[in-house]
């Protein structure tokens, strides 16, 4: 639907183009019954696409934040959010394992707190009689849905948060005896955001003293290979500065167990002692969770793995690593290659177009360290990255304005224009380094437009020194877009998993010192 709505607008458009002769108006006819025949057909056909090829399609919704769909399969419930299923009601033994490993820690939990939940997760808390339950779901319609459905049981204690979990943590004051993280995969940087050291740090100041927290990843069968053991190794390296005690417990989930406190580890010993029966651990523990696998897991976590940190994101890494190795693919190939066009393109480069060349892609890198800056502090930004899209285009006119007016000096604009873009990259990385998520949001958005700005006014002042107006104009185009793109790629695919906002800033420094160089020198 969306679709439609915003391709309309554009058929209506590009109708004046047509309208010299009667053969143009023939031509836009036909092009435009079946781009509208294309829009209308494929709203219908939306609904067909969404019906499950097992079970029922029995709740279909769209938020903010995503696409959502409940399947019901004859006794099995299951939640799907934007394709990928996320809770269904047969989890009892996740539900165990993630509630009954930490709280069996703690003498008596009176307020928990909860950052996403499970099936059957707050029916596991309920044992313990806990005075708070404050569950915390960003989307609202999730939270909804998930009671509606009864994957969620209500009780009197339960506050439903419809907030950003880490925003939560960063405004209340509230001290918990247990947060639990039931969060994804970090193989995003918005989930990756909740495994950092900040965000670590964080959850340990909203910890009563001697309370613990608890979050899990994938578990494994009997082989723990590489690339998982050097993200468990990273996740336990990072929240071992904030806690004296971190113990590992394999199972269908890996539950990282954090407190200040000695970690007791016969679980089903510490339940019944607090009399509390369950279906799973009081069975299946001593068998699944033996001494040898906690040791042995808890011996392969590597020290000297990198930490993850808010602006080094040294887990996406690791979760890149761990696709690659799983589907037994690697990216250099393809980098490789880019490389390789990149360099016989580079080669054949005027210097004013090398310069909007490294200007499209130090503006394009900047436009997405923004983004993701702002997501780290902010949470979820999808429903505000148009108004940062729009902030950076707005600039590009009152630049290319203020470009044609100084066209005259040509050199001296561009010399000048690459050192602000400098200075601005350091003053960007080094606001975001000392005041982090105390900035406003106006902070990212003018970085943005002041970025565009003195990208607009290059492009008319790279113009100036060349004859041929119409080639001038299509080279300096091209070699602008191409290093947008190449800004884009690098940018969120290379430079900042592997080498953190810092690295990334730092690259793009570099390729606009050369472009400040190669000035420098033509008109030297």
């Amino acid at each position: 639907q969306a679709i439609c709505i915003a391709g309309l607008p554009i058929v209506v458009t590009v109708a004046p183009f047509f309208r010299e002769n009667l053969r143009n108006r023939i031509l836009y006819c036909s092009i435009a019954g079946g781009v509208l025949a294309i829009l209308i057909g494929g709203v219908f056909l939306e609904s067909n696409s969404l019906k499950p090829q097992i079970g029922d399609l029995v709740h279909y919704s769209e938020s903010r934040y995503g696409r959502i769909e409940v399947h019901q399969n004859e006794g099995l419930v299951t939640l799907f959010s934007d394709g990928v299923p996320v809770f269904n009601n047969q989890n009892e033994t996740v539900a165990e394992e993630v509630i009954h490993y930490p709280l069996s820690q703690t003498e008596n939990p009176q307020h928990v707190l909860m950052i996403s939940a499970t099936s059957g997760m707050i029916k596991e808390l309920k044992k313990y009689n806990p005075v708070s339950i404050d569950y915390v779901e960003l989307d609202p319609e999730v939270s909804a849905v998930l009671f509606r459905y009864k994957l969620l049981e209500p009780t009197r204690s339960l506050s439903v948060i419809n907030e950003d979990g880490r925003a939560y943590l960063m405004k209340t004051r509230k001290k918990y005896d247990a947060i639990i993280v039931n969060l994804p995969e970090p193989d995003t940087f918005q989930i990756n955001r909740f495994y950092t050291n900040r965000f670590f740090e964080l959850v340990k100041a909203r910890l009563a003293p001697h309370g613990v927290f608890s979050f899990s990843m994938d578990g494994y069968d009997n082989y723990l290979a590489e690339p998982q053991r050097q993200k468990l190794s990273s996740l336990f390296n990072t929240v071992s500065d904030h806690f004296k005690e971190v113990l590992l417990l394999p199972g269908q989930k890996i539950i990282f167990i954090c407190t200040d406190s000695k970690i007791q580890r016969d679980i089903p010993s510490l339940l019944s002692s607090k009399g509390i029966a369950t279906d799973y651990i009081s069975h299946y523990f001593y068998g699944n969770v033996t001494a040898f696998r906690m040791d042995q897991l808890n011996r392969l976590m590597d020290p000297k793995t990198e930490k993850n940190y808010d602006h080094s994101p040294r887990l996406m890494r690791l979760m890149f690593t761990q696709w690659f190795a799983k589907f037994s693919t690697s990216p250099f190939w393809f980098l490789g290659a880019v490389i390789l066009i990149l360099v016989i393109y580079l080669s054949r480069l005027h210097v004013e177009e090398y310069v909007l060349f490294s200007s499209g892609c130090m503006t394009m890198g900047c436009e997405l360290m923004i983004v993701f800056a702002f997501q780290i502090y902010f949470g979820y930004i999808y429903h505000q990255i148009g108004l940062i899209i729009t902030i950076f285009l707005a600039g590009l006119l009152p630049g290319a304005w203020l470009g044609e007016k100084l066209r005259r000096n040509a050199r001296s604009v561009l010399v000048w224009t690459d050192i602000l873009l400098i200075i601005l990259m350091l003053v960007f990385i080094t606001f975001c380094f000392q005041l982090g998520d105390k900035l406003p949001v106006l902070f990212y958005l003018c970085t943005g437009f002041l970025f565009s700005v003195l990208c607009g006014c290059q492009f008319p002042v790279a113009l100036e020194p060349r004859n041929n107006v119409k080639k001038s104009v299509a080279r300096a185009f091209s070699a602008d877009l191409i290093g947008a793109a190449l800004g884009a790629l690098i940018t969120s695919v290379f430079l900042i998993p592997y080498y953190g906002i810092t690295g990334a800033a730092i690259g793009l420094i570099l390729l606009k010192m050369i472009s400040l160089i190669m000035v420098g020198r033509k008109h030297g």
